[in-house]
């Protein structure tokens, strides 16, 4: 998984939100549109890096969402803080190979994580805007948000268990290797 511990931010997630905070609107804005774009590319390499058919059911879901968020945050941007368009950083072009139940399992945790951050930061700005339309689709873009966190946790507890039952199989099978004496 060395391929992707770059790409997830590193700072503690507490941290991370009082340094957002401090910013002025426009930068919270470009903040909020970078990590949506590294969320999209996140999602685009779990829908083509996972078997074709779950993959695809499963991710493409959340490529399509959040595709529309970026581009509601970037209608925003234009709107109130067109300077907020020149802040953000540009998507990052994720390749990584997931290869293992953990693998998958980290990724999930990221991309709650940085759901998580978005959510924050999506309503921190909602508070600093004035536009009640502009505010209104923050707000709608909040809920978006908080049901692909919950989605994304369902999906982690579902792979949580079964990597649980799978590590357990195989210490069941260890055992009845070491009492037949074939270990």
């Amino acid at each position: 998984m060395g391929s992707l511990e770059g790409f997830f931010e590193s700072r503690d997630t507490t941290e991370l939100l009082e340094l957002v905070s401090k910013l002025p609107p426009e930068d919270v804005l470009g903040y909020l549109l970078s990590t949506s774009k590294r969320v999209l590319a996140v999602y685009a390499t779990m829908r083509d890096s996972l078997p074709r058919g779950y993959g695809r059911v499963k991710f493409s879901r959340f490529v399509e969402a959040k595709g529309r968020q970026v581009e509601e945050l970037c209608r925003i941007a234009l709107k109130l803080y067109p300077q907020a368009l020149s802040s953000e950083t540009s998507g990052e072009d994720v390749k990584v190979s997931l290869s293992t139940v953990g693998d998958y399992l980290d990724v999930l945790r990221e991309a709650v994580k940085l759901e998580e951050l978005q959510l924050r930061a999506a309503r921190y700005l909602a508070g600093k805007v004035g536009d009640s339309d502009m505010r209104a689709i923050l707000e709608d873009l909040s809920a978006e948000i908080e049901e692909n966190i919950s989605l994304l946790k369902k999906e982690l507890e579902r792979a949580e268990n079964f990597d649980r039952k799978a590590k357990f199989s195989d210490f069941v099978k260890e055992l009845v290797g070491d009492r037949d004496g074939r270990v």
